[in-house]
């Protein structure tokens, strides 16, 4: 409040309420500004108490009830998007089959199969795919996760499932990249991008990285269609501008995507900004071929994913590899 007084009181010298040089006020002044700053300082009050929410009770975060698969999902309840697989199949918690979604082994076996490699995984949400990986024989699998909670239930599903061969870290991918970059680190033998292009604020920087990392890469995404996009209201508005970009010589567009009401869910599940930046299927083809890879297969596409759009899954590689 002391900073707050003297700012008032340099305005309302220089506005001639106040005729003193002096930087206090005199009783009376005292007076007058506390009368004035009272109901403001009263409605700061009860917003403060409305951002600070319920107050947290310790022994809430208790679980009384005998140890189980359910009671390690129910951490966080009404969150999960993924169906667990047998013989976890009958707990409660998302309906997405994510532990078997089929473009993931499609993708491997189109690409040479993982068996006793490391693989690099971006965004593995609650661990679905990294499962997968796992079960397919990889070595080691390094599944970054910028989402703390979504962090969080893809160690519950390790715990749960077992996926010995997963390394779990918690941070920003493309970071984790440019870093292992940047100081040497041997190539991955396998990259799998699946659900995360889309989530990204420069999408062709993120495959720019993807594809110094490994020479195979897997990528499902949604991707930008301006005819099917304009011809609904419901994504159009989430879609308000395009901007012409050029990343390393490469001449492409940008989508805007903004999140708008879904930023509002705690198990939101997209990119770490309030919006990203989506892009056309060639543009998206188009980028790997700059980068160096030629597309082994393309499958999984689809005109309107889960309504929210056009999405497809390509199997690409190094040229020459």
């Amino acid at each position: 409040m002391g900073k707050l007084r003297s700012r008032l009181g340099h305005t309302l010298r220089e506005a001639g309420v106040i005729h003193s040089h002096v930087d206090g006020f005199t009783a009376s002044q005292q007076q007058q500004l506390q009368e004035l700053m009272a109901p403001v300082e009263q409605q700061l009050a009860q917003l403060e108490e409305q951002l600070a929410g319920p107050e947290l009770d310790i022994l809430d975060s208790y679980c009384a009830a005998t140890p189980s698969a359910q009671t390690a999902i129910d951490i966080f309840a009404g969150e999960w998007a993924s169906e667990f697989p047998p013989p976890l199949s009958g707990v409660r918690a998302g309906d997405a089959p994510l532990f078997a979604i089929e473009h993931v082994p499609w993708g491997v076996e189109v690409l040479g199969g993982v068996r006793g490699q490391r693989v690099v995984e971006l965004g593995p949400l609650e661990g679905g795919h990294t499962y997968l990986l796992d079960r397919m024989g990889a070595a080691e699998v390094v599944a970054i996760e910028a989402n703390t909670r979504a962090f969080l239930k893809c160690l519950v599903s390790k715990e749960l499932l077992g996926i010995p061969s997963a390394r779990f870290l918690c941070g920003d991918a493309l970071r984790y990249l440019e870093s292992e970059l940047a100081r040497g680190a041997a190539k991955f033998d396998f990259c799998l991008a699946s659900g995360v292009l889309y989530h990204f604020l420069n999408p062709v920087a993120a495959l720019d990285l993807m594809t110094r990392a490994s020479d195979r890469l897997l990528l499902w995404t949604m991707y930008y269609d301006e005819d099917y996009i304009r011809s609904r209201e419901d994504l159009s508005v989430k879609f308000p501008k395009a901007t012409a970009m050029e990343y390393d010589g490469y001449a492409h567009t940008l989508y805007r995507q903004e999140y708008q009401q879904s930023l509002d869910y705690k198990g939101f599940c997209g990119g770490s900004a309030a919006s990203s930046a989506w892009m056309t299927r060639s543009d998206i083809l188009g980028a790997l071929d700059h980068f160096g890879f030629d597309v082994v297969d393309i499958a999984f596409e689809e005109q309107n994913h889960k309504g929210n759009g056009p999405c497809f899954c390509v199997a690409a590689k190094r040229r020459g590899t």
